[in-house]
């Protein structure tokens, strides 16, 4: 995976598959976790992945990135991109041998009130025909709360 992910403190994460084969080598009790949050600030569509180590009863460690692309207006295509970040995520981890169940956060709301909720459909027959579990706002969300406060 060609993106730079970094820890919290700006530390470079070199190779995001070993370093999570690693962590959860070493902390194997930990529930891993990917996220994604995205504003449109001036110009640009930004948006912030995080993979997110779950110590239960003991907080979170995580890693992210941040990329900034062309401006996406309309707001469902822009959360359905969130997912598929998301989802290329846990998808490069799987094919790079983290075997660990991956939950993915999607920053959708349930209640019908909410634009968001029309994406939970299709989007969690989606995460769920891959094998991944999903957690939505209504759930606790560990990534994509990160990534939403990294914005």
């Amino acid at each position: 995976m060609d993106v730079q992910y970094r820890k919290l403190d700006g530390t470079p994460v070199n190779d995001l598959a070993s370093y999570t084969k690693d962590y959860l080598r070493k902390h194997s009790e930990v529930s891993l976790s990917v996220g994604t949050d995205s504003q449109n600030i001036g110009g640009s569509s930004v948006y912030a992945t995080v993979v997110a180590f779950r110590h239960p009863g003991k907080g979170v460690h995580y890693i992210l990135t941040k990329k900034r692309e062309p401006i996406i207006s309309d707001m469902i295509t822009r959360l359905f991109k969130e997912a598929e970040d998301s989802i290329k995520v846990a998808e490069y981890l799987k094919e790079n041998g983290v075997y660990q169940p991956i939950t993915i956060d999607v920053d959708y709301n349930e209640n019908e009130e909410h634009r968001s909720h029309k994406l939970i459909p299709m989007v969690k027959g989606w995460i769920l025909g891959l094998g991944y579990q999903m957690n939505t706002k209504q759930n606790i969300q560990v990534a994509s709360v990160a990534a939403d406060h990294l914005l």
